[in-house]
């Protein structure tokens, strides 16, 4: 049994479409969380994600977002606000994986590597800094 400790609290999840995201929205969401989660290309498991929280009573948000985009991630955190009135909790899981040997690998896979896993990661933090206590 689920507890509702995180019951009026708010979350943003980038990447949360799928997978392990979907599974940390998920979670969030039947602890009592409202839940906002970004997604790039799967607008429909988003969707139904989003429906599955809020016709079992819960508060869920959709973004498309491009975590490559700085303006995308600006725009999801204040989304998030703007529907939920607030911001506590930020989980940065969106990633992806290039594998290539060392001679083969092109500089747009480490360029969208590095702007995906680290530079969002910053950005993300330092936007939900501004409105969380």
């Amino acid at each position: 049994m689920t507890t509702q400790h995180l019951s009026g609290k708010v979350a943003l999840i980038q990447g949360g479409s799928r997978g392990i995201g979907a599974a940390i929205v998920k979670r969030l969401a039947a602890e009592g969380a409202a839940v906002a989660f970004t997604y790039v290309s799967s607008a429909a498991k988003a969707k139904e994600l989003q429906n599955s929280i809020t016709g079992n009573g819960g508060k869920a948000l959709a973004i498309k977002a491009d975590s490559a985009d700085a303006g995308a991630i600006r725009h999801a955190v204040s989304a998030t606000v703007e529907a939920f009135g607030r911001l506590d909790i930020l989980v940065n899981n969106a990633g992806v994986l290039a594998i290539a040997p060392l001679e083969d690998f092109k500089l747009e896979d480490f360029d969208q590597t590095l702007a995906i896993n680290v530079r969002s990661v910053f950005i993300a933090s330092q936007e939900a800094a501004k409105h969380m206590g």
